[in-house]
């Protein structure tokens, strides 16, 4: 008990200890605490601003009228709209509240960018939230997308809405799209990710060139290099043309200025990204030192850009662009001021090599936490990318960009298209795969240790010793933590179920979720990304019944496994019952208890299960009705009692019968449904009479994905919607 008195209570001792710290190395620590209290009140009033929920009465059942504009298709039918009206009621100029909404009407997909007014059926915006997955809804919040629902008696205005931003987009794109790599120059001149596949964004990311579909540092750099230059050869041009008069001013200055602002032009076209902005705001404060003649510290300036954007926007915290923009330039100063800076010029490429090692080194616990793992093939990857980027690519593209607003020919750039999308071919088939290190997934305090860890020991150069102490508080986290014996997985796959059972590397898998559209695999889109995260093998699959929430993942499980899972529980056929049997899968004992005879309802011939260490047990009973309790009560009785228990057929009123409760007598009770249930689960009835058994219940639409770890003496349930604990969600 002593040790989880620690456990549970070290996130306390962290924040103390970094407050010392902080109050050793700021003197005046009541100006840090006055800091402190300035960024909760700036949380606080920009969440009040810009981001609070309108809160429209019953939209999950009544209609609404509203107007706004038509921004992006997502899909067949499928729009992202921005709202200006609501109910009425004009909705703040300052605000943006966006609506995920499907339209059908006649007259086909209105045009993008049209006004329009409408019936609407809104619900506030919610998905499936499971570990180590993508959090759609943190997503959503950031992009301010308040609902989803569906527009009906649609009226589309004439009149086109299109700001300054999305109509270069739009015309951008128009003019683009016929190259090979249009997706990758529409990103490095806009800034919108949108056009890029889902596998195009892999294989990026796999080469560890990402940073290059976010206009960062190294994008604004050169925009404003460019300018700079252009505007330097111009007034050279200028002094031939007319007679030299006596300078006055320092003209560089005018050059610099030059360049800021179109850099500055190109970060309005990019829609002020975290990056971005960040390096623009950099970029200002060299301008005006060099102007000014202030002397400038390169750490001062990184900090008052993270400060400006913070200010500016303080969830850009959710951003995980911010940390990779922020860490990457934190490594560049701190090699800058290091002794490789000594190196002799002709070294240029050895310098670069070093920098892309030590970036590649720093930058892997982040890339490990958001991406689950880690590029090797990187450092390779930008020794060329960044040098063709630089001299190449950009320039190249603002030459095209001039053409095609001008209307003339661009047939000269295909050998540039062609060029490019050749050395990413290279690049890609000998590194994307090889060059990509998986790794499991781990808590975010590990990430924050390593680097408060790589502060301290840089920083704090009499008190390096510090640096040690975030290690050691990670290892005797790690030591204290209680040890896993076996873990269960309940996933938030909606309306349906998907358990997952672990043990020491073996797997037992109880149904595979619903499959929407004939194409959206809940399977395919949250379990599998689980197993190959967590690098699990399926030992073993059980398949309930076939109902299509229960088996809906069927070609996407056959294709990812094959059929030796289903080879014990249905002798690799699928559309059977379960056989009655009895495996070990290392400590666990599973054991099906049903269906021992056939019945007339295709529920009641759900596959039953208990699975035991001895200690800890967990019944799994799909969606048996009453009928098929009463039987496996008169069969098996007292043998029933569990611990944990999965809710019959959802929390029907079918199911959960008062004797079936009194035999299985479980502790917890997990109902696994969707949250917007059209058939109003789970039923009073069976709520309350779980509550008269004193039974601890869990719901999947409320909580979210469900892990229990069970150890020898207690088990620890979390949930993927309470982990976050962010207020605003």
């Amino acid at each position: 008990m002593l040790t989880v008195f620690f456990y549970e209570r070290w996130q306390f001792y962290c924040s103390v200890l970094f407050l010392v710290l902080i109050a050793r190395y700021f003197k005046p620590f009541w100006l840090v605490l006055l800091g402190f209290i300035f960024a909760i009140f700036s949380v606080q009033v920009h969440y009040c601003l810009f981001y609070k929920p309108i809160d429209v009465k019953e939209t999950n059942s009544q209609l609404v009228s509203v107007s706004g504009v038509i921004e992006k298709q997502l899909g067949h039918d499928y729009f992202q709209v921005q709202l200006t009206q609501l109910e009425g009621n004009q909705i703040a100029w300052f605000r943006t509240i966006r609506a995920n909404v499907s339209i059908t009407s006649s007259h086909g997909s209105p045009p993008i960018g049209a006004l329009f007014s409408a019936s609407a059926k809104l619900k506030p915006y919610r998905s499936r939230r499971n570990f180590d997955n993508f959090n759609s809804e943190l997503y959503a919040f950031t992009r301010h997308v308040q609902f989803k629902g569906k527009l009906s008696k649609l009226v589309v205005s004439k009149t086109t809405s299109l700001d300054s931003t999305r109509g270069y987009r739009q015309w951008l794109w128009q003019r683009v799209e016929h190259f090979k790599l249009s997706w990758l120059y529409y990103t490095l001149l806009s800034g919108d990710k949108s056009r890029i596949d889902y596998e195009d964004k892999q294989i990026m990311q796999r080469l560890g060139l990402s940073h290059m579909l976010a206009i960062s540092g190294l994008h604004v750099g050169i925009v404003y290099g460019l300018f700079f230059y252009i505007s330097k050869l111009l007034a050279f041009s200028l002094s031939f043309c007319f007679k030299a008069s006596e300078q006055k001013r320092n003209i560089n200055v005018l050059h610099t200025l030059n360049g800021l602002f179109f850099a500055g032009f190109y970060v309005f076209l990019s829609g002020f990204g975290v990056s971005a902005f960040r390096a623009f705001i950099m970029l200002s404060v060299l301008v005006a030192a060099y102007v000014y003649a202030w002397r400038v510290v390169n750490y001062r300036t990184l900090l008052f850009a993270l400060c400006t954007v913070l200010l500016f926007d303080p969830f850009a915290l959710l951003n995980p662009g911010l940390y990779f923009s922020f860490i990457a330039v934190y490594v560049i100063f701190a090699i800058a001021n290091s002794s490789s800076n000594r190196l002799k010029s002709s070294h240029f490429l050895l310098r670069l090599l070093v920098l892309q090692l030590v970036l590649g080194v720093i930058l892997a616990p982040v890339s490990s936490f958001y991406f689950y793992g880690v590029s090797l093939g990187s450092v390779f990857t930008n020794l060329i990318f960044i040098p063709l980027l630089t001299f190449l690519l950009l320039p190249a593209l603002f030459l095209v960009l001039a053409f095609l607003y001008f209307n003339l020919n661009t047939h000269w750039y295909n050998f540039f298209d062609h060029t490019v999308n050749w050395v990413l071919e290279i690049c890609t088939d000998t590194l994307a795969n090889s060059g990509w290190l998986e790794t499991i997934p781990f808590d975010w305090h590990f990430v924050v240790v390593f680097y408060l860890s790589l502060l301290l020991g840089v920083h704090f150069i009499l008190w390096r010793w510090l640096a040690v102490i975030p290690i050691l508080v990670a290892v005797g986290n790690s030591y204290l933590k209680p040890d896993i014996g076996w873990q269960i997985d309940i996933f938030d796959v909606g309306h349906g179920t998907s358990i997952l059972v672990s043990q020491n590397g073996q797997t037992l898998l109880y149904d595979l979720g619903a499959k929407y559209f004939d194409s959206f695999s809940l399977f395919e889109r949250v379990v599998q990304p689980y197993l190959q995260k967590y690098q699990l093998r399926l030992t073993h699959v059980i398949l309930s019944h076939s109902d299509q929430d229960h088996i809906g993942g069927l070609k996407e499980l056959l294709s990812y496994s094959g059929y030796a899972p289903l080879g014990k529980f249905h002798n690799s056929a699928p559309d059977s019952h379960c056989n009655i049997m009895s495996i070990t899968m290392g400590k666990l004992t599973v054991e099906s208890l049903w269906p021992l005879q056939v019945m007339n309802s295709d529920n009641n011939n759900s596959c039953v299960v208990r699975i035991t260490d001895g200690k800890f047990s967990l019944l799994l009973a799909g969606d048996i009705e009453q009928e098929a309790e009463r039987r496996l009560v008169e069969l098996y009785d007292k043998k029933l009692r569990s611990d944990i228990l999965l809710v019959p057929h959802h929390g029907s009123k079918t199911s959960s019968g008062q004797a079936f409760l009194q035999a299985v007598t479980p502790k917890v009770a997990i109902i696994s449904r969707s949250f917007y249930s059209m058939w109003n689960l789970p039923h009073d009835s069976v709520v309350q009479r779980y509550k008269e058994q004193n039974t601890e219940l869990f719901d999947t639409a409320y909580e979210g994905h469900i892990r229990i770890k069970i150890s020898d003496s207690r088990m620890d349930i979390e949930s993927a919607r309470k982990m976050p604990r962010y207020w605003f969600l």
